[in-house]
């Protein structure tokens, strides 16, 4: 079974993603973090397909999260705007996003796991 992890502080986000995400792969586990810290601990124990969070993508791989996702090998995505998709590999999902351009990003995420930890 897949698992996923959504770091967002806003509640209703997080649900509408969790949504998206189930739609695309009904059988998913999503949990759902307010804190890095959270994620962090959440990481020693499971390893997630992807995360999805709520980040300033600018210096995150030198971050906490961000190093421990790489050395995973776990991909990863950000929740912002579509302007910053795409750079230097960064990948986002803009808002408002839908179930259509969430399984887009997972499917995105799913072929480029392991390339290059994001």
């Amino acid at each position: 079974m897949n698992s996923y992890f959504i770091l967002e502080p806003e509640q209703v986000v997080a649900d509408d993603l969790s949504h998206a995400i189930r739609a695309h792969d009904p059988k998913a586990i999503v949990r759902q973090f307010r804190s890095v810290d959270d994620v962090l601990v959440a990481l020693q124990f499971i390893t997630p397909k992807a995360v999805l969070a709520n980040r300033d993508p600018s210096g995150f791989h030198v971050t906490a999260l961000g190093q421990t996702l790489i050395a995973g090998g776990i991909p990863y995505a950000f929740l912002g705007a579509a302007r910053e998709n795409g750079m230097d590999g960064i990948k986002v999902l803009a808002s408002p996003f839908t179930e259509t351009t969430v399984a887009a990003l997972l499917r995105d995420l799913s072929r480029s796991a392991g390339k290059s930890g994001r």
